[in-house]
């Protein structure tokens, strides 16, 4: 996934026929980032998923109210 990523960023900068805007372009550099940094270990990454959970259930509660 990574990449990917990173060939679709290397031919964009090389060859503007691929047209990725300025956002996609900065999406695919925060998807890169983020996969570098997400946690390899099963469990530590089950309990960022949880609190990544419980974050989005309060500010959808928030949002509700």
């Amino acid at each position: 996934m990574i990449e990917a990523s990173q060939r679709m960023l290397k031919v964009n900068s090389h060859v503007e026929l691929v047209g990725l805007s300025p956002p996609q372009k900065r999406h695919l550099e925060l998807e890169i980032e983020t996969l570098e940094n997400a946690p390899r270990d099963a469990e530590k990454l089950e309990r960022l998923l949880k609190a990544k959970q419980r974050q989005k259930e309060e500010s959808v509660h928030i949002e509700d109210t």
